[in-house]
C-alpha cells in the first residue's frame, strides 16, 4: 500500500479545494433552498458579501438589506402567503446562543417562548413599573445635580444606559443592579455591550473563535478582549440573580410589589423543563437586559440631544410640561403625561 507524501497530500488537498469552491457556488446559486429568493447573485454565492458590510463597513449590512428590500419588493411579495417559516440559523448566529427567544429557529418553539415573555411588555404591565421607574429617574436627577453649571461634558448614552439597565433588571429579577450608584455611571457596561455587539459580526463569520475564547483563562480574556470580559462579568452577575430567584422559590418567597419576569418563567407550568435550565435562563436574561437597556438609552440620548440643541423645541416642551407640573404634588403620573400632545410628538419623533 503506497503512502502519500506530504507533497502529494498538499497537491490533493489543493485540487479538492479548487473543485469544491465552484461546486459550492453552483449549489448555492441553483440548488440551495435559498436560491429561489431574489437578490444579488454575489450575496447568494458567498457569505463574504455579508462580511464586507458587517465587518469591513462595521454593521452596515442591515442598511444594505433595506436597500435590497426596496429593490426586490415586487418579487418578494408576489401574492398572499400564510407560510410558517423558520429562521435561518446563519442569520441569528451573531445574536448569541440559539436558546433564547429571539434566536430560536423553529417556528412553533419560538411561538411558545415568545408567548411566555410577551405579556410582560403589555402596556398594562409596563405601567406597573412606574413607581420603580420614577425612583430611578429621581436617583438619576440627584446624580446629575453636581454637573449643573460646572461646564463639564457628560456623555448621556452611558448615563441613560445605567438607568435603563437598573429599570429592566428590577423588572427581570425584582432588584436592580445598582449601576446608577456606581462612579462615572459605569461606562464599562455600555462599552462592553457595544463592543460585544460589534464583535458579534466577526464571530458570526468565524463561530469557532467563540469556543476558543471560552477555553482561555478569564485573566487573559480580560487583557486581550476587555469588552468581552465585561460581558462575561454581566453573565456572572445575571447567574447570581437567577440563583437568588431559585433560592427564593425553594423557600416559597414571591416577588413583592411587582412582577419578576424570570420568577414567572421558572414557575410557568406551560414551559418545558429544558426551557428552565440555567444556561437558557442566563441567555434569555442577557438578551433581555442588553436589548431592553441600550435601545432605550440610545433613544433617550437622541431625543435629549435634539431637544437641548433646538431652543425652540426645548422652550415649547418646557412650557407644556410646566402646565401640568405647577400644582402637582409630587411627580406627575404617566397617565397625565401621555395626554400632552407636544411631549407625545417629541417621543414619537425620537422613536422614528
Amino acid at each position: 500500500m503506497a503512502i502519500l507524501s506530504v507533497r502529494d497530500l498538499l497537491v490533493t488537498s489543493i485540487g479538492l479545494f479548487i473543485v469544491y469552491l465552484p461546486a459550492l457556488v453552483v449549489y448555492r446559486l441553483y440548488f440551495s433552498p435559498l436560491s429561489k429568493f431574489p437578490g444579488p447573485k454575489i450575496a447568494a454565492a458567498t457569505l463574504w458579501y455579508e462580511y464586507y458590510y458587517d465587518v469591513v463597513k462595521r454593521g452596515r449590512y442591515t442598511w444594505r438589506i433595506k436597500e435590497l428590500h426596496k429593490q426586490y419588493y415586487d418579487e418578494l411579495y408576489v401574492g398572499p402567503s400564510k407560510r410558517r417559516t423558520e429562521k435561518y440559523e446563519w442569520a441569528v448566529r451573531g445574536f448569541g446562543p440559539l436558546t433564547y427567544t429571539f434566536a430560536t429557529i423553529g417556528h412553533e418553539l419560538h411561538r411558545q417562548r415568545r408567548g411566555a415573555v410577551a405579556p410582560y411588555f403589555s402596556k398594562a404591565l409596563v405601567q406597573q413599573l412606574e413607581p420603580s421607574v420614577q425612583g430611578m429617574v429621581d436617583k438619576l436627577a440627584s446624580r446629575l445635580e453636581p454637573f449643573k453649571g460646572s461646564g463639564d461634558v457628560l456623555d448621556l448614552v452611558p448615563v441613560f444606559a445605567c438607568m435603563t439597565s437598573d429599570v429592566v433588571c428590577q423588572y427581570a429579577f425584582g432588584a436592580p443592579y445598582g449601576y446608577l450608584d456606581q462612579p462615572e455611571f459605569a461606562p464599562y457596561f455600555h462599552k462592553a455591550v457595544m463592543g460585544a455587539s460589534e464583535g458579534s459580526h466577526f464571530l458570526k463569520q468565524f463561530p469557532w473563535l467563540d469556543d476558543v475564547v471560552k477555553l482561555l483563562p478569564p485573566s487573559i480574556v480580560k487583557k486581550m478582549l476587555p469588552h468581552l470580559a465585561c460581558l462575561m462579568l454581566l453573565g456572572d452577575m445575571i447567574s447570581e440573580k437567577i440563583f437568588t430567584v431559585l433560592a427564593n422559590i425553594e423557600e416559597g418567597k414571591k416577588p413583592e410589589g411587582q412582577k419578576s419576569v424570570i420568577y414567572d418563567l421558572i414557575t410557568d407550568d406551560n414551559l418545558p423543563p429544558e426551557d428552565k435550565t440555567l444556561p437558557r435562563l442566563v441567555a434569555e436574561s442577557v438578551a433581555l437586559v442588553s436589548a431592553g437597556s441600550l435601545t432605550v438609552a440610545h433613544t433617550l440620548s437622541c431625543v435629549a440631544f435634539h431637544v437641548i440643541n433646538d431652543k425652540t423645541i426645548l422652550h415649547k416642551l418646557q412650557q407644556e410640561l410646566g402646565s401640568v407640573m405647577t400644582d402637582a404634588e409630587g411627580p406627575v403620573k404617566w397617565n397625565k403625561l401621555e395626554k400632552l400632545p407636544y411631549l407625545t410628538a417629541v417621543i414619537t419623533e425620537g422613536l422614528r
